[in-house]
């Protein structure tokens, strides 16, 4: 069998995995959730909040820093007959997070289902990032989650339900050269997940799921390549929204996107630094930034 061949049977037999736990699970309904999304006006976290949508949830909350794409999804939202709210919040202030976390549980209600989605990436090398970039990174895609988490778990704790999803990343379970602070700050959000779930081991009824997905084909990465695009081609929005959205209405603790990732990151945890090297050199990853166009370009 030719490497293209074996990798192509490698990737359908993983991608079956998920389906096969699906049938042992109950789906859960979403027609009595308060959902909020954060950077839910636009991107992965737009799409995902009207994917949302048309399971009928209670009331969808959207945050972010863009008031006109937040009032556009709201809108949009609106239209397929679900309530729908929208908050200027730029998660990288605690101090903001807090207070709109306050207004939303005084004028919508306790957030049953949270899904931390807001991020950001500088990709470049550690000697290249400045120190405010550094720290605008960590606030962004680690500290934020933990003042989300902070001012809506105890609610659901209260009521012994609720579900806090993290869009995390491959990448928080495997570092890249050039990604030094998206890699970073998302390896710090896997162990901040299998944290609060070890804390959360007496309350069954409170979910917790990280969904890691490799690249996505959208501007945040727009000019990452790797050496071999058809074998490991970019995912889509929609790929990666459906398999959160399953995600969430069975369960699932962990996803990684595409499955095929969990054969990469047990070879990477079993084989010697040594042999690791040549692999990332041979796949191209050791260049994968150089035409990096920037995620707010």
């Amino acid at each position: 069998m030719s490497p293209v061949a074996g990798c192509a049977t490698i990737r359908k037999v993983c991608h079956l995995t998920p389906r096969v736990q699906e049938l042992n699970q109950s789906e859960k309904c979403l027609s009595g959730e308060i959902i909020l999304v954060t950077g839910g006006g636009k991107g992965i976290g737009r799409k995902l909040s009207l994917a949302l949508a048309a399971h009928r949830p209670k009331h969808i909350i959207l945050w972010g820093r863009d008031r006109d794409w937040l009032e556009l999804t709201s809108r949009d939202i609106q239209a397929k007959g679900v309530e729908a709210s929208f908050y200027q919040c730029d998660v990288s202030l605690r101090e903001q997070v807090y207070t709109q976390a306050a207004a939303v549980q005084r004028e919508v209600g306790n957030v049953t289902l949270l899904v931390n989605n807001a991020g950001t990436v500088c990709g470049k090398a550690i000697l290249e990032l400045n120190p405010h970039e550094l720290q605008h990174c960590l606030k962004v895609n680690t500290l934020a989650q933990f003042w989300t988490i902070k001012a809506f778990l105890p609610p659901m704790i209260e009521q012994g339900s609720g579900h806090i999803v993290c869009i995390n990343s491959v990448l928080g379970l495997m570092g890249l050269k050039g990604l030094g602070d998206y890699s970073t700050t998302k390896f710090a959000l896997t162990g901040l997940m299998e944290t609060v779930r070890r804390e959360l081991s007496m309350y069954p009824g409170i979910m917790m799921t990280t969904v890691h997905p490799y690249q996505v084909q959208n501007d945040m990465f727009a000019g990452m390549t790797v050496r071999f695009p058809k074998l490991f081609p970019p995912l889509t929005e929609a790929c990666v929204i459906r398999e959160t959205l399953s995600a969430i209405q069975y369960g699932k603790r962990q996803v990684v996107l595409p499955a095929y990732f969990h054969l990469v990151l047990f070879l990477r945890s079993v084989l010697p630094v040594a042999c690791m090297v040549p692999c990332y050199k041979f796949l191209g990853l050791h260049r994968l930034m150089e035409n990096f166009k920037g995620h707010n370009s």
